[in-house]
């Protein structure tokens, strides 16, 4: 083996050599990103860059790690990065979309984004969601609803995530029913979302008994969730002390 190493390191010039243990690195750090261990992940890009200048996906990881740490601006900074070398990728400019649709007054900018991503890859799934995201929250519920029917159709890992989000934008257009029959298959697949939205629903129907089981079910779901201390603040309301655990 190390013969064999040798006589690799006298055959490929010195900045493959360099190429490849930076993408070793790379490949390190977005599994440790898979992993959450985004600290991990930082110094692994670090030593990509360190060795190899070229190796642009650690700016792709960099925006990443920023993201999870709430660094907005070192986020569209490495992002920015990585598309000016890159200007192909879907990828950044997708990230960045999503990115915006999360701060306050940048939608035009999620908008831009969204669409240069689109533009990019057309059949990519991700990319109708956050067509669809940035419609609903421009208020063109139309074109929102066609993305998301889009995705139930044709994207069958991210149906269960566009039914919960077309059947929230529903409910909150007062569209009861239709809310309700988008929304029932991800509650059957086990999104705790889609029940609690369900229980939301039944409540504005006055349907206390549909919205006691939806909420029973959200918490034998997510009994720690985001939303567990409303939900077990509503069952008490309802006066129902019933509460199934895992």
């Amino acid at each position: 083996m190390t013969c064999s190493l040798f006589i690799l390191a006298l055959v490929l010039p010195a900045m493959d050599i360099d190429s490849l243990t930076a993408n070793l690195h790379l490949e390190t750090a977005f599994a440790y990103i898979e992993q959450g261990l985004p600290d991990k992940a930082l110094g692994e890009f670090t030593l990509a860059l360190e060795i190899d200048d070229s190796a642009y996906e650690a700016y792709l990881g960099l925006g990443r790690i920023a993201v999870l740490n709430g660094s907005w601006a070192a986020a569209e900074e490495n992002y920015a990065t990585y598309m000016s070398f890159k200007p192909d990728d879907y990828r950044a400019p997708l990230e960045m979309a999503e990115l915006f649709l999360l701060l306050p007054g940048r939608l035009q900018d999620a908008l831009y984004y969204s669409d240069t991503a689109l533009s990019l890859a057309p059949l990519n799934g991700q990319c109708w969601l956050a067509a669809a995201q940035i419609c609903a929250r421009l208020g063109n519920v139309d074109e929102a609803i066609s993305w998301y029917s889009r995705i139930i159709i044709e994207d069958e890992l991210l149906a269960c995530e566009a039914r919960v989000q077309m059947g929230m934008l529903l409910f909150q257009q007062g569209r009861l029913s239709e809310s309700r029959e988008i929304l029932l298959p991800a509650a059957a697949s086990g999104r705790a979302e889609a029940f609690r939205i369900l229980a939301l629903l039944y409540l504005e129907q006055r349907d206390s008994l549909r919205a006691i089981d939806s909420i029973n079910r959200y918490l034998y779901i997510e009994p720690q969730g985001l939303w567990a201390d409303s939900a077990r603040a509503c069952l008490e309301e309802l006066g129902s002390g019933t509460i199934l655990n895992n």
